[in-house]
């Protein structure tokens, strides 16, 4: 039975040490902190919160040795990422029309059955796009897994096995957040999303987002204004039926009840979980088995306490 702890920010309190204690995990501990990107690898404070040693496998600093060595894969990687980030661009000019349309929509009046059938069809214009940005998303990934193949890659292959065995030999392994994109690109990069499927994990914030199926971006509450929550990546896949939302208390507006229920409506039949700070939830084989001050963003646009299955 595999285990994933799903934890909000670690600030201002930090409950990864009861995440770890709750684990019941033996054995080594290793830890991904990509997503910290410059910083990756400052793990003493967590160590000492933790009271153990945990080595981290320093997978975005090794990609940087691998890429500089392997002109190639990295001329790979960067073209992925052009094409990634253009892709993007495309996907929001048709996204914010038609999220547009569905809100007004929502906040229509009319006559209620006239008007549910044609709130139903705009909520399924943006999950058509959105299916469709995913399906574009992935075979980008599949074109660069097959374009790396051809590749004689000796550092990558080298540096990657290394890491696959601090992996395999660990009894847990901790995913830190930051920046996700970074982290998933550098997980994908030493191929352990397979690996990492097996293996007992405590991951928060940005780290919780990499092990869902799609990475949604939010934030209603930006200095700048509002801005709509869109598609960023397909995840590694390992949780299931659930889309995750860190910092959710600041950056979801709770007042705007139309615009929640629209976000609500949208992934479902995902359960929009959210992670603050102080939140765990506990997943067995893409079940919720245990959860603690996380919310369920309900097709209300109201929340309530996540329930175990």
């Amino acid at each position: 039975m595999t285990q994933q702890i799903l934890l909000g920010p670690q600030s201002p309190v930090a409950n990864l040490p009861r995440a770890v204690e709750v684990s019941g995990a033996r054995g080594p501990i290793v830890s991904i902190t990509a997503g910290w990107r410059d910083s990756e690898g400052e793990i003493d404070e967590l160590s000492e919160d933790l009271g153990c040693p945990v080595e981290d496998l320093q997978i975005y600093q090794r990609a940087e040795a691998i890429f500089a060595s392997e002109p190639e894969l990295r001329a790979l990687q960067r073209q992925r990422q052009d094409r990634l980030r253009e892709l993007q661009r495309l996907y929001r000019m048709r996204l914010t029309p038609t999220l547009a349309a569905a809100r007004r929509m929502m906040r229509a009046s009319a006559d209620p059955e006239l008007l549910e059938i044609e709130q139903r069809a705009a909520v399924a214009q943006v999950r058509a796009l959105d299916r469709h940005h995913l399906r574009r998303i992935l075979a980008l990934h599949r074109d660069f897994d097959t374009r790396r193949s051809a590749l004689d890659i000796p550092r990558a292959s080298a540096e990657r096995e290394t890491v696959h065995r601090l992996v395999e030999s660990a009894g847990l392994v901790l995913i830190a957040g930051g920046h996700v994109a970074e982290l998933l690109n550098r997980i994908r990069l030493f191929r352990l999303g397979e690996l990492l499927a097996r293996k007992p994990v405590i991951a928060w914030s940005a780290g919780a987002m990499a092990l869902s199926e799609r990475i949604v971006l939010f934030h209603q509450n930006a200095p700048q204004g509002k801005s709509d929550a869109e598609i960023l990546d397909a995840g590694l896949g390992i949780v299931r039926r659930q889309v995750l939302l860190p910092h959710a208390q600041s950056r979801l507006d709770w007042r705007d009840r139309t615009r929640l229920a629209l976000f609500s409506r949208r992934f479902a039949p995902a359960a929009c979980l959210t992670l603050d700070n102080g939140s765990m939830v506990t997943i067995e084989n893409s079940r919720v088995v245990f959860a603690s001050r996380s919310s369920r963003l309900l097709k209300t646009g109201r929340k309530s306490p996540v329930a175990e299955s």
